[in-house]
């Protein structure tokens, strides 16, 4: 049986190849690109329809408020009425008390001018007395003085108009007495009198007052019933809203029960475009190890060269103590305060920054295919970078993460493969974006850095021939 051998002969066949891999590597990072994009947009917008649906339901609960309020409010409007109705009879009952004693205060006025008008006759009458007695008293004298001219005849005269004189005097301390009793009496009547006429006054002021009170009592158990059936209108009202609120949450259920299945078929096409754009570098990288790829394996040479002398560097550093293992090791990364994205140190970070940056900026300096040179340890921790991927972090995102790679910590899933690949190298071909709108085709080859007997981590150089 013959065995089939590659023709090699075709150089730019089998160059085209390798590109047809990449092509797809892209095709699939495109596409894993979009649906990463779709579901961080699903994410979005199912954070967006939680927010919907929390502040659908802080509207539920405050319609439920509104419509506990609502019946609270009615209840107290009609206990309202009902104790507005026992007090506006209390009250009535009290203005008709009131309406007696001012009727009572009108007739003690009739009965205070009758009285005084009785007084000013009882006073007439005594001056009509002291005048009698006066009269009396003088006609009591003429009798004397005649009983006397009489002599003895007259004797029994004198005896009765002494008497008669003695009454006149008598009559006179009375009728004195009863005017100063009724001056008295007068006074006080004036005294009674005014405040009567006061009381008068202020009774038919009390009686408008009375009449404003009735009518303001009426129209504040309007008002009531008229509050009883808004309340009415609003518990209504609630009621409508309540039914929207309903089916709202229900088209929102239904909505993110939908979003979180397409979600998930979103996810599982993801997997399957990273498991399909793995295998498209194990294509391309098995191409390269059967030498199909010329130029590739060009390229894996000259990063062959560029790690054979860091490793002799580096060894040199650990032969004359410049450097430990124990520090070129050392994975306890401490996090650099306010960077964004996050930046480490360890031990060997000062010294890798001075000893392994320049081989990494004559890499970069020596082809100008190369894109990026780097060395990763096995947890794809970056003690040092490029010289142009070395500055200083300024706090703006963007920048930071394209030029403050030194101290990064980057491990993807290719990278993931690289580390645990026991091979000389390993190829992969990825897409790097540029300006959101074009992006590179880049090829990357990982070489196993060995340093102090054991793999310390990779060797990567990035390349592209677009």
């Amino acid at each position: 049986m013959n065995q089939l051998a590659i023709d090699t002969s075709n150089d730019h066949a089998l160059g085209m190849i390798p590109e047809s891999c990449g092509a797809v590597t892209v095709g699939c990072s495109d596409v894993a690109g979009v649906v990463e994009a779709v579901i961080q947009s699903s994410k979005t917008l199912r954070d967006e329809h939680e927010a919907l649906a929390e502040t659908v339901r802080a509207l539920e609960a405050d319609q439920t408020k509104v419509a506990e309020a609502s019946d609270e409010a009615r209840l107290l409007s009609e206990r309202a009425i009902e104790r507005l109705s026992k007090g506006t009879g209390l009250i009535q009952s009290s203005l008709g008390q009131i309406a007696s004693l001012i009727e009572l205060v009108d007739t003690l006025g009739q009965h205070a001018t009758s009285f005084s008008a009785a007084m000013e006759q009882v006073r007439h009458s005594a001056q009509d007395i002291g005048e009698i007695a006066e009269t009396t008293n003088i006609l009591a004298l003429n009798v004397t003085i005649e009983a006397m001219h009489a002599g003895d005849a007259g004797r029994t005269f004198a005896v009765v108009a002494a008497e008669v004189e003695r009454l006149a005097n008598e009559t006179r301390k009375a009728t004195e007495e009863i005017a100063s009793t009724i001056d008295a009496l007068g006074g006080e009547a004036e005294v009674v009198i005014g405040r009567i006429e006061a009381g008068s006054k202020a009774s038919g002021d009390a009686r408008a007052s009375v009449a404003r009170i009735e009518s303001t009592i009426f129209d504040v158990g309007a008002l009531v019933e008229e509050v009883d059936k808004q309340n009415d209108v609003i518990a209504r009202s609630t009621g409508t809203i309540s039914s929207h609120v309903d089916k709202v949450q229900r088209v929102l259920t239904s909505y993110d029960a939908a979003s979180r299945k397409n979600e998930d078929r979103l996810h599982g096409a993801h997997r399957k475009m990273e498991e399909l754009e793995i295998t498209a570098s194990e294509m391309f990288d098995r191409i390269v190890h059967a030498g199909l790829s010329p130029e590739d394996s060009a390229m894996v040479s000259q990063a062959q060269a560029i790690m054979q002398d860091i490793i002799a560097h580096t060894e040199a550093a650990l032969a004359n103590g410049s450097i430990t293992a124990s520090a070129l090791f050392d994975t306890d990364y401490q996090q650099i305060p306010g960077t964004n994205p996050p930046l480490f140190r360890t031990r060997a970070t000062d010294w890798a920054d001075a000893e392994w940056r320049p081989f990494l900026d004559r890499a970069k300096a020596s082809d100008p295919r190369v894109l990026v040179a780097a060395c990763t340890d096995m947890n794809g921790f970056l003690p040092t970078h490029m010289t142009e991927r070395s500055r200083t972090p300024t706090g703006d995102f963007n920048h930071d993460t394209q030029f403050c790679r030194n101290g990064r910590i980057m491990l993807e899933t290719i990278d993931r493969k690289a580390k645990v690949s026991g091979a000389s190298y390993m190829m992969a071909v990825y897409r790097q974006e540029g300006d959101g709108d074009s992006y590179v085709v880049v090829r990357n080859v990982y070489l196993p850095l060995i340093l102090a007997g054991r793999r310390w981590g990779d060797f990567e150089l990035a390349y592209s021939f677009d």
